[in-house]
């Protein structure tokens, strides 16, 4: 992992939600896949259990999923949201794009984000509500727009895909476009089946799919906070982790019982469904906020 340049608050994020590591539990299924070969040479389709897992590691590999570099910040003009006295309300919208590879996409979507200050201010803001709320069915936006943060996935050591450009819609036509693989762009609906406020800091977001994909697309979501900030509070920064993942029996008509013979580590890393992560970090998102709602 490269610490340069990294922000205060993704080092203080990842030492308490470190990376997953997908890469080397790939390379660990590969190896122990060829291993386990010599006693069950083929899968039930005939197909030799070392390529198999080869080509799932080819396409894991060529996956990216992002945050957006950009924030959006609004002062919140809802009814539904009290504010409390002495802040203001402020409504900060995250964008993510996911570029699955793997045949059936992602399934499930889990996204973590931890708001902090620049310096200790205790009581400076607080998280009050997340969007969408739990139960809300989330349609994938039409259009892609933004800029990835690439640089983001490169300072915590992950295996980036690097695509020729950074903006969203250029890096889908290279992902899909040149190559035909299904649709550039996915209007995949999900259902968010799970917000929680974390505290007074953060906030996490579980959408899963209401149907498999047959084929992958690119896929953008936007997930907004709604923020009680103190006035004359510190510049706000923010730090997240994004894991996209495959149901937990994504594996079981293909390998069935043979996944069981697999190393511990790599047994529960393919039965949490191989995520794919990334991971955001934004500094200045709010600095000094000049008045109250």
């Amino acid at each position: 992992m490269s610490h340069e340049l990294m922000s205060e608050a993704l080092e203080r994020f990842l030492e308490v939600h470190p990376p997953v590591g997908s890469l080397p539990r790939w390379d660990e299924a590969v190896h122990d896949a060829f291993r386990l070969s010599t006693r069950s040479a083929a899968l039930c389709d005939g197909t030799h259990l070392g390529e198999y897992f080869i080509e799932l590691r080819k396409q894991a590999t060529a996956e990216l999923v992002s945050f957006h570099r950009e924030l959006t910040v609004t002062p919140y003009r809802g009814l539904e949201v009290p504010c409390p006295d002495g802040y203001s309300l402020w409504q900060v919208d995250i964008s993510l794009t996911l570029f699955p590879m793997r045949g059936q996409g992602f399934s499930r979507i889990e996204c973590l984000v931890e708001f902090s200050t620049e310096v200790e201010s205790p009581d400076a803001f607080r998280v009050l509500k997340l969007l969408p709320e739990q139960g809300a069915e989330v349609k994938a936006r039409k259009e892609l727009s933004g800029s990835l943060q690439l640089d983001t996935l490169k300072k915590v050591g992950l295996w980036v895909p690097l695509p020729t450009a950074r903006l969203t819609a250029e890096v889908a036509v290279e992902r899909y476009g040149k190559e035909g693989v299904g649709p550039l762009i996915s209007e995949a609906v999900r259902r968010c089946a799970q917000t929680e406020v974390l505290g007074v800091t953060g906030a996490r977001w579980r959408l899963k799919a209401l149907a498999q994909r047959q084929m992958p697309g690119a896929e953008s979501h936007q997930l907004s906070v709604i923020l009680a900030v103190k006035q004359g509070t510190p510049a706000l920064q923010a730090a997240g982790s994004l894991l996209a993942c495959s149901d937990e029996d994504w594996l079981s008509q293909s390998v069935g019982s043979i996944l069981l013979e697999f190393d511990s580590d790599v047994r529960r890393f393919l039965k949490s469904g191989a995520p794919a992560e990334g991971y955001g970090e934004w500094k200045d998102i709010l600095v000094g906020p000049p008045g109250l709602s």
